[in-house]
């Protein structure tokens, strides 16, 4: 158990803001509400492709006359020292790319804090949203957890969870961590700055960390049970690449589907029927109700099978 140093009420308490994208946006908006000094944020440059549903922590900041910078390698010297001549109070990350050394650590006074989207000490690592869903999670959450010399695992000042239901998607996931940090953060800041909370060592025992996915991650393994593919479906579905499969050369991207029970027996990737299309798997059967062929911008693009080269009883593989 560890005790949490406390900032001085009388005077604004200074931070850095490492952050991306909605749970960054979400952050930065707490630290303002919250009463906090942002001396700086540090971010990456906003990518269109990731602007469909992201929001952007440069453009809050920029609202705000908060400074902004987008190093390549924060943990280059000139960087180091830049962050510790600003001697800030509290350093804050969210879902910021890059892990910061030990260096720029210890140039917060009161201590360096990481919000995680994952029940820590489940789900370290990377991509945790797409893994819960991948691992057949019931829940999730957000984690506030100290910053040590091992990534994710420090101690834990507060946590939060929030359901996962057999419909929810990677998007949806998202959208509810997000909307539970945005209520949550103002308060576990203003705690934290105020001395409330105090940090409790992570079960080692129940830690689990995963890698951050790439889209040649999402090629369906028909081996697998359909359970098992269909939250990989679940898992990679729109605005994330999809989960897909080779259809004679043709790439088949699969973006809704549901298990059939199914007792007969075919070779995995077998197709069953057209209309609807329907795949054996390695256990149960499963049913597509949204698809697209080659790379579409959303789903539902092109969902027609004429002219796909898909029949009855072809294997995809």
């Amino acid at each position: 158990m560890k005790v949490l140093m406390k900032a001085s009420q009388k005077v604004k308490p200074t931070v850095i803001l490492f952050g991306y994208h909605d749970m960054g946006y979400a952050g930065l908006s707490a630290l303002i509400k919250s009463g906090y000094n942002v001396v700086s944020v540090f971010t990456h440059k906003d990518s269109n492709n990731e602007n469909v549903f992201f929001k952007s922590v440069t453009d809050l900041a920029d609202k705000h006359k908060i400074p902004v910078f987008r190093p390549e390698d924060v943990n280059e010297p000139s960087w180091v020292i830049k962050i510790n001549d600003l001697s800030p109070d509290y350093i804050i990350t969210i879902s910021y790319r890059h892990y910061l050394s030990n260096e720029i650590v210890k140039a917060a006074k009161f201590g360096a804090y990481n919000v995680h989207a994952s029940l820590l000490p489940a789900h370290r690592g990377r991509s945790h949203l797409n893994w819960s869903i991948i691992k057949g999670d019931e829940e999730s959450g957000i984690t506030l957890h100290e910053i040590n010399n091992i990534p994710d695992a420090g101690p834990i000042y507060a946590q939060t969870k929030v359901s996962i239901s057999n419909d929810d998607t990677a998007h949806t996931l998202h959208r509810k961590i997000t909307e539970l940090a945005s209520t949550l953060l103002p308060v576990w800041f203003t705690d934290l700055y105020e001395g409330n909370l105090t940090g409790l060592d992570q079960d080692e025992s129940q830690a689990s960390s995963y890698g951050l996915r790439r889209p040649e991650d999402g090629h369906i393994d028909w081996r697998s049970s359909a359970n098992d593919i269909r939250n990989l479906v679940r898992a990679l579905s729109f605005p994330w690449p999809g989960a897909f499969t080779d259809s004679e050369g043709k790439k088949l991207i699969i973006w809704k589907c549901n298990v059939l029970p199914s007792e007969q027996s075919f070779i995995p990737g077998t197709v069953i029927s057209i209309a609807p299309l329907r795949i054996a798997c390695g256990k149960d059967i499963l049913e597509i109700d949204d698809f697209s062929l080659t790379k579409c911008p959303e789903p539902g693009y092109s969902r027609k099978i004429t002219g796909s080269g898909i029949i009855v009883g072809m294997i995809l593989r």
